[in-house]
């Protein structure tokens, strides 16, 4: 569903070790696929070199609900028949008809899906790359991105929470251009984002982003210190191997002298407060509150961190909690599904 990286498992004709998918707008009608998986009666085996391009929108359904793949988006071919093509789309099968696609064979000769297989299109005809969709941005990410890691099943399952709620519509997942935060866009270029940021005289370094359930070895995040809100101090604006933005998170890390009380965070129960620099809390005396809102095109996961200090008032110990730290994370809901798709992989048994 992703990018020219992320369906590395099924695309032999890009570059080595790359691979995704290209979502692209287009069209109006939307055809509904065969449930994932439906395997249809294969009449052409050994497609591993074909792509099929969509000519219309297909509705399909996925881990966390239902999405349209749009027209001039390339997938794998599994296999093909006078009727359905199987396709492979974030790690599963789906069966799409065939009349809504031209199959792209490993000649780069270019097959009409309404038609039974032909020979390559006469000399004279426009080559495809006339008539295909304008390359749009993708997210890039390193082969592998999905792979089962071990441990991490606590953070990766905090990250499930916290955006599937708000992953469940479907939604155009290229998702290019969609506001994440004043006026930085996903998949702006990191130079331009720094510059509506107003930190393009900063320096900052590209540090890896290691949090369980994020796309494997291939994330980055530069910190920044500056004002935010009024509140927030630092921001780590976060990239993929391109060096595109993908997520933006702010973080307050010296609170203005905010309490709370033991009882006021007796359901304070989860451990990550901070997704981005994987931080989690390393004992009792440490409460972390947790939640997530939906704006626009964008999930808001908010978390504050609080530290227990335990004082002696008229013989008995009093404990009352001071807030440490507390971050603000943007993540567009096209890189929220990449995120529940890793998380799944992660925690899916052997």
């Amino acid at each position: 569903m992703f990018s020219v990286t992320v369906l590395g498992r099924a695309r032999k004709a890009l570059l080595s070790g790359m691979a995704g998918a290209l979502l692209l707008l287009g069209g109006n009608r939307i055809i509904p696929a065969t449930p994932p998986g439906q395997v249809a009666n294969s009449a052409t085996s050994g497609s591993s070199s074909r792509v099929v391009v969509l000519t219309e929108p297909v509705k399909i359904k996925i881990a966390y609900g239902q999405t349209i793949l749009p027209a001039g988006i390339k997938l794998p071919v599994v296999s093909i028949d006078q009727k359905f093509v199987q396709v492979r789309y974030m790690g599963e099968i789906q069966t799409i008809p065939i009349g809504v696609t031209r199959v792209e064979t490993s000649a780069n000769q270019i097959l009409d899906g309404t038609s039974s297989i032909q020979p390559n299109p006469p000399a004279e005809a426009p080559p495809y790359a006339s008539t295909a969709p304008e390359k749009q941005l993708q997210v890039s990410l390193q082969p592998g991105y999905d792979s089962r890691m071990q441990g991490g099943d606590i953070g990766m399952r905090e990250i499930q929470l916290l955006l599937s709620p708000h992953c469940t519509e479907a939604v155009d997942l290229t998702g290019a251009g969609t506001r994440i935060y004043n006026g930085v866009t996903y998949l702006m270029d990191f130079e331009q984002a720094t510059a509506a940021l107003g930190l393009a005289h900063s320096i900052g370094s590209r540090v890896p982003v290691a949090t369980p359930g994020f796309p494997k070895n291939s994330l980055y995040y530069v910190g920044y210190d500056a004002a935010f809100e009024g509140q927030f101090n630092r921001a780590y604006l976060v990239t993929d191997v391109a060096n595109r933005v993908v997520a933006i998170e702010l973080v307050d890390e010296h609170p203005k002298g905010l309490w709370k009380s033991a009882a006021s965070l007796a359901a304070a129960s989860w451990n990550t407060y901070n997704f981005i620099n994987a931080r989690m809390r390393a004992s009792d005396t440490i409460r972390v509150q947790a939640g997530s809102k939906h704006q626009d095109k964008v999930v808001v996961i908010e978390t504050q961190m609080y530290r227990r200090v335990r004082s002696r008032v008229g013989g008995k110990n009093i404990d009352r909690y001071e807030e440490q730290e507390n971050t603000k994370l943007f993540v567009p809901i096209p890189f929220a599904r990449i995120i529940l798709h890793c998380a799944q992989v992660g925690l899916s048994k052997s």
